[in-house]
Formats: structure tokens, C-alpha cells, sequence
């Protein structure tokens, strides 16, 4: 399935994504979901014995708290509409550093040039989900470019599987509310690459084009021209470079930012409903197959069987295949154990989950 920025529901949905992703609310589940995990990290270097060899290395608590430090003074400031934050040198910027230390050296045996390369044991993934809750994909488009390249060029990136599922672990795809209002058509504040972004909120780059009085005078903008991805700028960086998607060599080049929505929110002290963000989905009318059962749709599948989550790509018809469980000693072969998969997205680009009226348990 495609996405464009010329199409009306991906315009919305991306619009929305971005709201969220720049959330009071979704940093604080951050924020508290790491605190949960650094408990249990503690807890664990405290009470399992230094001989376990699947003992947590303590030095990573120094980083752990470090994070939620950074957390902590960052969102104090972000709920009273302060989002430098977010800048280069903000703290709920910095906070990546400590961050993706403690997922880089997680748990070393099962890990090699800061990738892990082999499941976790099974009390060691258990710690491990809890880190996992902290992570929202795409939360760091929000941040400052570190160089003159937009977050995002390419909204398609923001709908892909590889955007949400990884090796041995997938993240939580947003649940979108029923109807989405629709995108400003905002020509107020129109900006250059390279220009002082003069406040906070969602842009869209491309290009004006003019009516012209004795085809040589401009007297208003005829239209605006998409040309990428939304992205979310922060007041006081510089309007980045966007990557051409479209042209057989990909490379960055100069647009026209044009905002369409200004971020406000907080600047009064108030932190507004935001639960629409975090719409639940209720597991048991996700579509479910066990292993040996004909696969009712072409997608993507994931289970936690076996300990750990696996994922396969299962044809509609073919036999939905066993989970692998794997032993403590690397070297010893996994074991096949039977397995209900999840269905994670279809190819067809429909729903995962059962009809409303299904009776399928």
C-alpha cells in the first residue's frame, strides 16, 4: 500500500501522528514507563546472585538514572509549553545518549557491536519488555536535526513495518480515532531552508508558485506545491532540507515550509485530554491463527511463544508454522513448540482485527 501527501486521509493521519508524537502525554508514559524499568533493573542487580550468568551489568544503572533525570527536569518544563526541550541541547534531546547506551549493552552476552544478535533469557526479556514500554517509533522526530535533513521525508516510512517491527521485539502500532479533523490549508507563515523557524508546530515543505500581473509582477500565491513529508520544527532552529523522494538519485534539496499547524498547547499551564493519543485495542478481536491452521490472510504474524517474540510472513492458505524455543547453551538447536500468531498487517493493506458481529473466540 501506498501513502501519498497529495491523498486527504494520509494528510490527516500524519497531521495526528505528529500531535501525538509532540504530546505532554506520551512523554510522561515514557518518562514513567522508564522509571518502572529502572526499579525492576535495580531490583535485579540487588538480589540476583553476581555468580547468575544472566546477571544484569550494574553499570548501566548509572545511565538508567541519568535518563530519568533528564526525563524528569524536561517534562517540567514541556508542560508549561517550554519545548526547546527538544532542541539540540535540551533534555528531552540529550536524554538519547543514556538511553540507547543502556539498550546498546543491555545484556552483553547476547550482544555484539551494540546489537543484540541472540534472544534474551527468559528472567532477562522480562526485565527487557519493561524497557521495551518505554519506546514510542518515531518519538524522536519531534527533535532538532542534529544536520540540515528533515526527520522525515517520506510518509510512507511513518505506515511501514519496518518502522514498528524489529528483529525480536515489534512496537505498538497508533490506534487512530474514528474521524480525524482535517488539515489547515495555512499560507500565513511561509518559511525557506536555512530560514529561523519562528515557532513551534507541524510544517509542510514544497514549493509556492504565483499569479503574475504583465506575467512578471507576483500578486498572490496560486498555490502551494507538497513536496515531502509534515514535519514537526521547533522555534528557533533552521528550516531544514528535505530529501527528494522522487528523483531516480535521491538526494536533499532546498523547499518552502509553510505552516499549517502552530503548537500551543500548554503555554497556560493546563495539560488538555489527550486520551485520544492512546486509544486501547481490545486483543481479543485482533485476528488470531494457531500453528497447523490454514492462514486466513497474507501478512505479517507475530507470537510470544517460546519466550521471546518472533514474527513470520505467512501466506493466505499456507500452514501457519510452529514457534522456536531456544536453549540457554547457544549452541544447542531450538526447539519447535506450537504457537497462536497474531496477525500484524495484512498485504492487502485491510484489517487485523475480526468483524465487530464475529463470534470467533
Amino acid at each position: 500500500m501506498t501513502y501519498s501527501m497529495n491523498d486527504d486521509d494520509t494528510r490527516r493521519k500524519v497531521l495526528w501522528m505528529l500531535k501525538r508524537l509532540s504530546s505532554y502525554s506520551l512523554w510522561k508514559r515514557k518518562r514513567d514507563a522508564w522509571a518502572i524499568f529502572a526499579d525492576a533493573y535495580e531490583n535485579a542487580v540487588k538480589t540476583w546472585p553476581e555468580s547468575d550468568p544472566d546477571a544484569l551489568n550494574p553499570d548501566n544503572l548509572v545511565y538508567i538514572y541519568q535518563a530519568l533525570r533528564l526525563y524528569d527536569q524536561g517534562l517540567e518544563e514541556l508542560k508549561v509549553g517550554h519545548r526547546h526541550v527538544w532542541r539540540t541541547q535540551g533534555d528531552l534531546n540529550q536524554l538519547h545518549r543514556p538511553v540507547n547506551l543502556v539498550r546498546s549493552f543491555f545484556f552483553s552476552p547476547c550482544h555484539e557491536r551494540w546489537d543484540q544478535i541472540w534472544a534474551y533469557p527468559p528472567k532477562v526479556e522480562e526485565i527487557n519488555k519493561l524497557r521495551l514500554k518505554e519506546e514510542y517509533a518515531g518519538a524522536r522526530f519531534v527533535w532538532e536535526s542534529s544536520n540540515m535533513d528533515a526527520q522525515i521525508s517520506n510518509a510512507g516510512f511513518l505506515f511501514s513495518n519496518a518502522f514498528y517491527e524489529k528483529e525480536f521485539y515489534s512496537l505498538p502500532r497508533p490506534i487512530f480515532p474514528n474521524t480525524l479533523p482535517p488539515v489547515p490549508d495555512e499560507r500565513k507563515k511561509i518559511i525557506k531552508t536555512g530560514d529561523m523557524v519562528p515557532c513551534d508546530g507541524i510544517w509542510e515543505p514544497g514549493y509556492l508558485s504565483f499569479d503574475y500581473k504583465w506575467k512578471v509582477i507576483p500578486v498572490g500565491v496560486r498555490e502551494f506545491t507538497n513536496k515531502g513529508c509534515f514535519n514537526y520544527l521547533l522555534s528557533g532552529s533552521k528550516a531544514p532540507l528535505i530529501d527528494d523522494i522522487d528523483s531516480a538519485e535521491i538526494k536533499s534539496i532546498k523547499v518552502e515550509w509553510r505552516l499549517i499547524w502552530e503548537d500551543t498547547r500548554y503555554c497556560d499551564g493546563i495539560i488538555p485530554d489527550e486520551s485520544e493519543y492512546f486509544l486501547e485495542e481490545d486483543p481479543g478481536k485482533r485476528i488470531t491463527c494457531k500453528s497447523g491452521e490454514a492462514c486466513p490472510h497474507s501478512g505479517r504474524w507475530a507470537t510470544l511463544a517460546g519466550g521471546q517474540q518472533q514474527f513470520a510472513q505467512v501466506a493466505a492458505g499456507s500452514v501457519m508454522p510452529q514457534a522456536a524455543q531456544y536453549q540457554r547453551e547457544l549452541w544447542s538447536p531450538a526447539i519447535l513448540i506450537p504457537a497462536t500468531w497474531t496477525l500484524l498487517s495484512r498485504d492487502d493493506g485491510g484489517s487485523v482485527f475480526k468483524p465487530i458481529n464475529s463470534d470467533d473466540e
